[in-house]
């Protein structure tokens, strides 16, 4: 159950997909943007030891190229394109996307 103030008057919905990964989804019919992130509980503290830095450049590697968007960088155009922006970061415990 998601517990809110009364005068929230956002809807939220929890929910968990087929691959384990816990969502909350948040819609505010006021707002004039919509946005979306994601957080791996994954940093680079969690790196094995001959493979320093693979989180950190997994997390660029989303953005060079997909199956659905497959020329580098296609992705972040498209976002750009739409208004929008892509920003991400690793730290120690968590990459962000």
């Amino acid at each position: 159950m998601i517990t809110k103030s009364a005068i929230d008057k956002r809807q939220y919905k929890y929910l968990v997909l087929p691959n384990k990964i816990r969502c909350l989804l948040v819609s505010d019919m006021e707002a004039d943007k919509a946005a979306a992130a994601i957080d791996v509980h994954v940093g680079s503290a969690h790196d094995p030891k001959p493979l320093f830095g693979v989180a950190h450049f997994l997390e660029h590697m989303l953005f060079q190229g997909t199956k659905k968007y497959p020329i580098e960088n296609e992705y972040s155009e498209f976002i750009s394109k739409n208004g929008g922006y892509e920003n991400a970061f690793t730290s120690t415990e968590d990459t962000n996307y």
